[in-house]
């Protein structure tokens, strides 16, 4: 058999799945999930579901570490509560894939306040940044640095990108900014977190000092617009999340649909609580779990929203199903209306 014929026949193989050994090797976990809640709701942490989680403090894949339970650093603490004390630094990762869907937890420091976080889009074979960090996109969770803002995390040499309206911040690496111009940051480092709406160590809201629960919400489009918020209040907005190299935006090694979730131990006692899901029509789960709940409820589907074009200084945006389906494509030449 020629050469180039025998690459052909074992690209085919791999393709049609005959080589089964490596597949399997790649395939994600998954778990049962419940039936949303009257509102939608699903609870990630149940309080009787802890073999749904893994805990990852590693510098390999969270795959690697795929078999670890609930222990040091995480713990029940009651209910739907989780604690944390911090040490070592780490994940407490959901074992599902998600792509669309709104995500909230209550967080609550009940001494000094910690750095902190939950993470989104954690991809599960592929190494971390080290120290417990998988490659995602990390919702900050730490008031001292901004709650809410991302960090992009992943091994050196390929880190997750993001496009965005903002700027260059010196300090700490971007900032969003609605009034700015589109950009793409990411990179390796400490020059690859972007500072959220309202600024460095912004929002600070009362209640953690006052020891009490802070809400953080996020709001996730697959690889079009995620949006982050802090007890109501918009902090973070970007799309097209997607590795690349470090020194090259445009060099998409994976496209980052979607991802894991977890909960971040950093240094200290942090406590979590109301860690729940609701998925979007577009997510994969959806209609196997909302089939029946919608039925239930004699909920119509609604007709399909019209596309919507908006024209902002020389930026035109297009919408759909209430989020932006493509954003940040730059015009010129063309006069405001």
């Amino acid at each position: 058999m020629a050469m180039k014929t025998l690459s052909r026949y074992i690209r085919f193989l791999v393709l049609s799945g005959f080589c089964t050994g490596a597949l399997h090797a790649q395939t994600l976990p998954t778990v049962n999930l419940p039936t949303p809640d009257s509102a939608g709701w699903i609870k990630i942490y149940r309080g009787n579901n802890l073999a749904d989680f893994s805990i990852y403090t590693g510098n390999g894949t969270p795959a690697s570490e795929g078999t670890r339970a609930f222990g040091d650093p995480f713990y029940p603490q009651g209910g739907d509560t989780i604690r944390t004390d911090g040490i070592p630094n780490g994940q407490l990762i959901f074992k599902q894939v998600f792509s669309h869907y709104m995500m909230e937890v209550q967080l609550r420091w009940p001494g000094n306040v910690f750095n902190t976080g939950t993470m989104q889009k954690i991809q599960w074979f592929d190494n971390g940044q080290g120290g417990g960090l998988p490659t995602c996109v990390e919702c900050q969770g730490d008031p001292n640095q901004g709650l809410g803002q991302v960090w992009s995390l992943g091994a050196n040499g390929a880190r997750p990108w993001i496009t965005f309206e903002g700027k260059l911040d010196a300090a700490h690496g971007a900032q969003v900014d609605s009034t700015q111009p589109v950009m793409n940051f990411g990179g390796a480092g400490g020059q690859n977190c972007i500072v959220g709406f309202q600024g460095w160590q912004r929002p600070y809201p009362a209640t953690v000092a006052a020891h009490s629960w802070v809400t953080i919400r996020t709001e996730v489009h697959g690889r079009d617009t995620t949006r982050h918020f802090v007890d109501g209040q918009k902090v973070m907005e970007y799309w097209n999340p997607r590795i690349a190299t470090t020194t090259n935006a445009n060099a998409v090694i994976k496209t980052l649909t979607e991802g894991m979730l977890s909960v971040q131990s950093e240094g200290g006692e942090v406590w979590y609580r109301g860690w729940r899901i609701k998925l979007l029509p577009q997510d994969p789960l959806y209609a196997s779990l909302y089939g029946t709940w919608i039925q239930d409820r004699n909920i119509r589907p609604k007709a399909a929203h019209r596309p919507l074009l908006s024209l902002e200084g020389n930026v035109l945006r297009i919408f759909s199903d209430r989020h932006y389906t493509l954003t940040g494509k730059s015009l010129f030449a063309i006069p405001k209306p």
